[in-house]
């Protein structure tokens, strides 16, 4: 039976919660995302493909596609610059993450992608004043928990870049949206910009609380090597 060192065993410790909690990330974006997109398919938001729905009006990818934002999320503190995710991962007041201040930043990501389903399909409203409903919830979530500049920022960068996939996938053919407008290029409805925002702001704090310390412990763990070296040295 194969045996493995102690720094081996730590390592391998050390390893197995997180992969557990990535694995987490993945399902809870996987679940909540086809939860949310099939709310957008069945209150005529968008429309995928015949060909590839294979239940409740989703295509057959559309779980792994929001599966695989989830892990994405999990891993920013390994894929955005400490300076760019600080911001992102502290509350109001203070210099750390909050769980009860994360959980809140994701309910209200959550409502807004709710929201963008009920508002044009039952209260009838336009394209432009869902929007700024919406925008008043993302807002109003980041000056209540927030309030950081570079957060705003980090969220805004995020919003244009999940914008651009979704018009990407649609331009491929993958999907369509019911109501394209302008601002989304006439791929996309443009409101969907706050739902990539709200995602950002909850999913990187989340990612704080629950898998950066793994990569704070590594990266001090690598510093402490690399220290050790050049003593012996």
């Amino acid at each position: 039976m194969p045996t493995i060192d102690k720094d081996n065993k730590e390592t391998a410790t050390r390893g197995t919660p997180l992969l557990k909690r990535l694995a987490l990330f993945f399902a809870a974006g996987a679940v909540l995302g086809s939860v949310f997109d099939g709310m957008h398919a069945n209150h005529d938001v968008l429309a995928y493909l015949p060909s590839e729905v294979m239940f409740a009006r989703l295509a057959w990818w559309v779980p792994p596609e929001f599966g695989a934002g989830g892990l994405l999320a999990g891993l920013a503190p390994w894929m955005i610059p400490p300076s760019l995710f600080r911001p992102l991962a502290s509350p109001i007041g203070s210099d750390k993450p909050s769980k009860r201040v994360a959980w809140t930043q994701l309910a209200a990501a959550l409502a807004i992608y709710g929201a963008s389903s009920v508002l044009p399909y039952y209260a009838r409203l336009s394209t432009g004043t869902t929007s700024a409903v919406l925008g008043l919830m993302f807002g109003g979530t980041w000056f209540a928990t927030n309030r950081r500049p570079a957060a705003l920022a980090a969220c805004a960068v995020v919003g244009l870049a999940g914008s651009g996939w979704e018009a990407l996938l649609c331009a491929l053919g993958k999907f369509r949206y019911v109501h394209p407008d302008a601002l989304g290029g006439g791929l996309v409805t443009h409101w969907i910009f706050w739902i990539w925002a709200g995602a950002a702001l909850g999913g990187a704090h989340l990612a704080a609380c629950y898998t950066a310390p793994f990569h704070l412990a590594a990266s001090k763990a690598k510093r402490e090597e690399e220290s050790k070296k050049k003593i012996e040295l």
